[in-house]
C-alpha cells in the first residue's frame, strides 16, 4: 500500500492496488473531505489527491496519474470548462466526471464538448455517483437527467438595465475601470455587477460572457448606451 500526500491538503491517502484512482477538484475543502469519506468504504475506488485550483489539478494529474478526475465546473478562481479542455487535451486517457451544482443545459453542453465523459449533480445519491464513476472509469459516457433549468438566454430576461450595460461594455472590450468611468459608478460596483452576471447566467469567464453578449445582441445595444454616457 502506497501513501500519497497531496500538497493542497497535506494529508496522506491510501493507494489501494487495483482500485480506480480519483483526483478531486473542488473549491470547497469540506466537500472534498466528504467525498473522501464516502469512498473510504468503496474497494474499487481510491482518492489519491485533491485540490481547489486548476493549475494544481493539472500538476497533480501528471504526478499522481489518476484514472478519473472528478471536478466542479464552478471554480471561483479558475475557469472550470477550460480546465476540462486542458485535461482532455493533455491527458486524453483520463476520464472526467463533472460533479457540480450547475444545472443549466448550456453548462452541461459546454462541459461535454470540452471533454467530460459524465455530468452529475451534487444533490444526486451516492449510488448515482458510484455508477457514474464506474462508467467514466470504464470509458463510457454517463448521462444524468440533469434538470430542465433554463438556458443562459432564458436567464438573461432577468438582467437589469445596468447589468446589460455592463455586460455589453465587457463584450466590447472595455476594462472594469473604463466601464466605471463611463457609467459614473465605482470600480467595486462594476466588479459586483460582473459577479452577479456570472451567477445569474452561470457563465464563469469573461470569454463566455463576451460570446453570450455578442450572440444576444447586447454588445451593439451597449455601444449606443456607452456612447451616450461618455459623450
Amino acid at each position: 500500500m502506497t501513501l500519497v500526500t497531496t500538497p493542497d491538503t497535506a494529508t496522506s491517502v491510501a493507494d489501494t492496488p487495483g482500485a480506480f484512482r480519483l483526483l478531486l477538484v473542488d473549491a470547497q475543502q469540506i466537500f472534498r473531505q466528504a467525498v473522501r469519506v464516502l469512498f473510504a468504504a468503496e474497494r474499487d475506488f481510491c482518492v489519491v489527491g485533491e485540490t481547489g485550483r486548476a493549475p494544481e489539478a493539472l500538476r497533480l494529474i501528471g504526478v499522481l496519474k489518476p484514472d478519473v478526475v472528478v471536478t466542479e465546473v464552478q471554480l471561483p478562481q479558475d475557469n472550470g470548462i477550460a480546465l476540462i479542455e486542458q485535461i482532455h487535451t493533455r491527458y486524453p486517457h483520463v476520464g472526467i466526471l463533472v460533479l457540480t451544482a450547475a444545472r443549466a443545459r448550456d453548462v452541461v453542453a459546454a462541459a461535454r464538448k470540452a471533454g467530460a465523459r459524465g455530468y452529475l449533480l451534487k444533490d444526486g445519491s451516492r449510488g448515482e455517483l458510484v455508477t457514474a464513476l464506474r462508467d467514466v472509469a470504464a470509458g463510457r459516457a454517463y448521462r444524468s437527467p440533469v434538470s430542465t433549468a433554463p438556458s443562459a438566454s432564458a436567464r438573461a430576461a432577468h438582467l437589469t438595465a445596468r447589468q446589460r450595460e455592463v455586460l455589453g461594455s465587457l463584450a466590447l472590450g472595455y476594462s472594469t475601470r473604463e466601464i466605471a468611468r463611463m457609467l459614473g459608478v465605482s470600480v467595486p460596483a462594476v466588479h459586483k455587477q460582473r459577479e452577479r452576471l456570472r451567477h445569474t447566467l452561470q457563465l464563469h469567464s469573461t470569454a463566455a460572457l463576451t460570446r453570450f453578449a455578442v450572440c444576444e445582441g447586447l454588445a451593439t445595444s451597449s455601444a449606443a448606451a456607452t456612447h451616450e454616457v461618455s459623450s
